[in-house]
């Protein structure tokens, strides 16, 4: 092992000064994830041809079948560059801490202790939102099925709020009371979701409206690839996380760029009427109905998305649950010790009913406001960005001689990578923000700078109510060669 950095070397002593006024007694998970598992996690979470299915009419409706394509190519590549940059912090530092504990790490010290808070609450945040999102999909379609069968039911947003819970609370009682059997039903999904990519190709271009449509275009078709901090949540429960989670990230990447490419190319050759698709409420049940012609192949296919989105539910609940913890255990949440505790076989089941509760609340907000559900809901992607790359963007100040040894490293290509993933981050922050529709109504506005700045002001109430004396940042993680040591 090569010599340490000055920042890892004074990062060991500063855990060695706190050891004696930790703020909540040492608990560590268990290593229960292999690669295959990782990977498997990673790539269902991501997911990309299934998650885009549910997203599709934006994209589509911005630039038809060309539009779509290149806008889903081009979005793999900025990804990409981003998830290239971001591996190889992950290796540098592992850790269910995923981005707070890499912004600790390479920020200042006079800024990483709040920098390093703030990005720790908005990535619960973000974690939240995607999984209403995918949670929310999975009630409507069951009952746009439901609809499909009988239609004379009229289906009101309270049912699917009321199902949303339900979907909540099973997954939060199957992924605190068996994380290790997620693990491995992932694996199964993750072949699920392959054979389903080919047998939706079996069994199932014209022009861009303006240079504007192009942009949105390309930033809907982001959604195609989010979830790429997934495998950093699970680093503290599989070996050689220096190693595997960069693995995780790549293959996720690549293969999300394959399937949905391969995917939506099919998907053109069978939808006959665009505009029905893009005014439908679940766009892909409406393109296997126009495909397909069946009650019957729809409602089957209906099953199999609903089954591909849950499994992001379950994952969804395993991150945010290992973020809460972690955040926890460094004092970054009320009542630290409380939470920071682990139970059921070393599972984080407090931090993960954090989650729950948050799900419970959040749910309001789909059945009083449409438009403020889906501007929060837009945090998804735009928070994840910004938190995968404001390390990066502070390498380029600081320098890379920061990073210790890491099993994944981008040697002399890091700083051109860091560079173009920031400067890609700062232009789609700025297209999220644009409605999609012109002329803009109050209903089709874009209320995601509003959502945001009423988000940050929680974390930033607990910071200024108290958590600023209490919060330590990562205690317990020290650097090792190629991963950590307790």
């Amino acid at each position: 092992m090569g010599e340490k950095s000055d920042e890892t070397a004074s990062y060991e002593h500063a855990l060695a000064e706190k050891a004696s006024v930790a703020q909540v007694p040492p608990e560590h998970l268990k290593k229960r994830y292999n690669l295959l598992s990782v990977i498997a996690l990673a790539f269902t979470t991501t997911n990309s041809w299934v998650a885009f299915a549910s997203g599709v009419a934006v994209p589509l409706e911005c630039g038809r079948g060309p539009g779509i394509i290149y806008g889903l190519i081009a979005a793999g590549v900025i990804m990409g560059v981003i998830g290239a940059g971001f591996a190889e912090l992950a290796s540098a530092f592992p850790s269910a801490g995923g981005q707070y504990h890499i912004v600790f790490m390479v920020f200042p010290s006079s800024t990483r202790r709040v920098a390093a808070f703030f990005v720790g609450w908005v990535t619960i945040i973000y974690i939240m939102a995607a999984l209403a999102s995918c949670n929310f999909f999975v009630a409507s379609s069951v009952f746009d099925t439901v609809s499909l069968w009988v239609p004379s039911y009229k289906n009101e947003a309270w049912h699917t709020y009321l199902l949303h819970i339900a979907l909540c609370i099973v997954a939060f009682f199957a992924t605190s009371r068996f994380p290790a059997a997620i693990g491995r039903l992932g694996i199964g999904v993750f072949f699920l979701s392959l054979a389903g990519f080919i047998a939706s190709i079996v069994t199932l271009l014209t022009r861009w409206g303006d240079g504007f449509a192009m942009i949105i275009g390309i930033t809907s078709c982001l959604w195609a690839y989010s979830g790429v901090d997934g495998p950093t949540h699970l680093a503290e429960e599989v070996p050689k996380p220096s190693r595997n989670v960069p693995i995780a990230i790549f293959l996720t990447i690549g293969l999300g760029i394959i399937t949905v490419v391969a995917w939506i190319i099919t998907l053109l050759f069978v939808v006959k009427d665009v505009d029905k698709v893009i005014e439908s409420a679940v766009p892909i049940l409406e393109v296997y109905n126009q495909a397909l012609g069946s009650k019957v192949a729809t409602t089957i296919w209906s099953v199999y998305y609903m089954v591909m989105f849950y499994e992001i539910v379950l994952n969804l609940f395993i991150f945010g649950g290992r973020t809460v913890w972690s955040l926890s255990r460094d004092g970054g949440i009320l009542f630290p010790r409380w939470f920071a505790h682990l139970e059921w076989g070393s599972s984080p089941v407090r931090a993960t009913a954090v989650m729950l509760v948050l799900e419970i609340i959040i749910g309001v907000l789909y059945v009083a406001s449409s438009a403020a559900y889906n501007s929060f809901i837009n945090l998804t992607l735009f928070a994840l960005n910004i938190t995968t790359t404001l390390p990066q963007a502070v390498l380029l100040f600081r320098g890379r001689g920061i990073l210790p040894e890491r099993a994944f490293s981008l040697g002399k290509f890091g700083p051109v990578i860091n560079l173009t993933a920031t400067l890609f981050v700062i232009l789609f922050s700025v297209t999220f923000c644009f409605p999609t529709e012109v002329p803009v109504t109050p209903s089709s506005m874009n209320y995601l700078v509003v959502v945001m700045a009423i988000a940050l002001m929680f974390p930033a109430a607990f910071w200024w109510g108290g958590l600023k004396k209490t919060f330590t940042g990562p205690q317990d993680i020290i650097q090792t060669e190629y991963g950590f040591a307790s």
